[in-house]
């Protein structure tokens, strides 16, 4: 079913000037830090993820441009529980999925640019955003598992119990964006070898 398997990836002299440049530049920063190219590129998009995130949340919240929306501190009870900003939860609802639309473009033209495409680009999109929703879940998973874990470990007066909260979320960051790592670099865009495995498995 060769239908389903998009164009191969673009080569390097298909690529404009200021891209080069770019990517001289990406390179420079991974030699230095002794980390893969694409590594770094997968990180730096993540970044830029991250402030697209924050000024859409802005905008949809804060901004006047949104009059439509629910006012601030508007609570809903659904019963079971309470909602207590629906415009909160309506902006970062959004604020999140233009983030990872971006993000995964991103990642489909620049980080895993040059891997070929081993499936259809709605399957990529699809694993790219169950995976994308999985690491949110782990970081809330992470502090509110680690922190009283923590807190019980550490007693009452020290600085680590003062701190819990924001040690457990660093580590459930970094479990986060390893997860994202693994399934984008493994699954969603492997390398040659898995490429041509997941070809044959539709073929």
């Amino acid at each position: 079913m060769t239908d389903i398997i998009d164009a191969p990836a673009m080569h390097t002299e298909d690529a404009s000037e200021p891209e080069e440049e770019t990517m001289g530049a990406v390179r420079q920063l991974a030699h230095r830090l002794h980390l893969p190219t694409t590594f770094v590129k997968f990180v730096i998009v993540g970044g830029i993820g991250f402030l697209i995130f924050q000024f859409f949340l802005f905008l949809l919240y804060d901004s006047p441009a949104f009059w439509f929306l629910p006012s601030q501190d508007t609570s809903v009870n659904l019963g079971l529980f309470t909602i207590s900003d629906v415009r909160l939860l309506i902006a970062s609802i959004v604020a999140v999925e233009i983030a990872i639309i971006c993000q995964f473009n991103l990642h489909e033209r620049w980080t895993f640019r040059w891997r070929p495409r081993a499936s259809w680009i709605g399957q990529r999109f699809i694993k790219y955003q169950l995976s994308s929703i999985m690491s949110p879940i782990i970081v809330i998973v992470t502090v509110n598992t680690l922190t009283p874990v923590l807190r019980s470990a550490a007693g009452d007066d020290s600085l680590i119990f003062t701190m819990a909260p924001y040690i457990s979320s660093a580590i459930g960051v970094l479990l986060g964006f390893t997860w994202n790592w693994m399934l984008g670099s493994l699954i969603i865009w492997p390398h040659q070898r898995q490429a041509d495995d997941e070809r044959q498995a539709v073929s």
